[in-house]
């Protein structure tokens, strides 16, 4: 069994040690009863801080994470007996579609689809990710609220909004949306990266990254010389996120010419 209080002591973030004691009693649930479990929507960052502890601890369990599609930010953990193969069907997720009429409404934001749901008295750790899609949002939900949700959310703000549960298996979850760039950079190192994609220099990427507002696939990265690699997402916190495409080569001067894509 996990040492839950050994672990909690370590952890001095009061609500860090909510998070991870709640999500430790589901991995000892699975294994003192041989039963998937699974946690409530967390950030993918948060799984990747517990999985740490994990490795340190030497636990083998089967786990496996599902956000309804690949790069959800907000991500379930599912816990599984050695005999059952991790499956992002067994996940409790289901997807709430939310459509409006444009004509008559303002552009809606993540926001504000995000706050009529809340509105309704529904946890936030029971919603995952909301991707907006010109005039509906996607929305992944507990299995066991979708249905409130549906027969319930009649307004997002004061423009009216029509829903419908769909599947997840049959939903073709629509691919964020990308907006490629080129840039010319001295080094790929990743203050060197964000400096040009971003237009500040490497000294105020320096501050972002000791301030721990920038995160390499979606971990928190603290060295401003670390490379990057094709596929690397970065995230710098309020700025928005890139994906590292490909290097195309060199310019005269030996600098580097880099391909990345935007998240839009």
């Amino acid at each position: 069994m996990f040492n839950k209080q050994e672990i909690l002591s370590n952890i001095l973030n009061k609500d860090d040690k909510i998070l991870f004691s709640k999500i430790i009693d589901q991995l000892n649930f699975c294994q003192k009863n041989y039963e998937n479990t699974f946690t409530d929507f967390i950030p993918i960052l948060k799984y990747l801080e517990f999985r740490s502890i994990l490795f340190k601890q030497h636990i083998e369990q089967n786990v496996s994470i599902f956000g309804g599609f690949e790069e959800a930010e907000r991500i379930i953990i599912g816990f599984f007996p050695e005999y059952v193969e991790a499956d992002n069907n067994l996940f409790p997720i289901s997807i709430l579609e939310i459509t409006y009429n444009e004509k008559y409404s303002r552009a809606l934001t993540h926001r504000d689809f995000l706050g009529s749901i809340l509105g309704l008295g529904i946890d936030r750790a029971k919603v995952g990710d909301i991707l907006i899609d010109n005039n509906k949002a996607i929305c992944f939900l507990y299995n066991d609220i979708v249905d409130y949700v549906h027969i319930n959310l009649e307004k997002v703000g004061s423009t009216n909004v029509k829903t419908k549960v769909l599947k997840l298996q049959n939903y073709n979850i629509p691919k964020p949306k990308l907006e490629e760039k080129t840039i010319i950079i001295s080094s790929i190192r990743i203050d060197s990266v964000l400096s040009g994609v971003f237009n500040m220099s490497r000294g105020k990427i320096s501050d972002y990254i000791k301030g721990e507002k920038v995160f390499l696939n979606f971990a928190i990265e603290t060295s401003s010389s670390k490379n990057v690699k094709e596929n690397d997402i970065i995230t710098l916190r309020g700025m928005g996120r890139i994906k590292i495409l490909n290097v195309v080569g060199r310019t005269k001067k030996d600098k580097i010419i880099l391909n990345i894509a935007k998240y839009v």
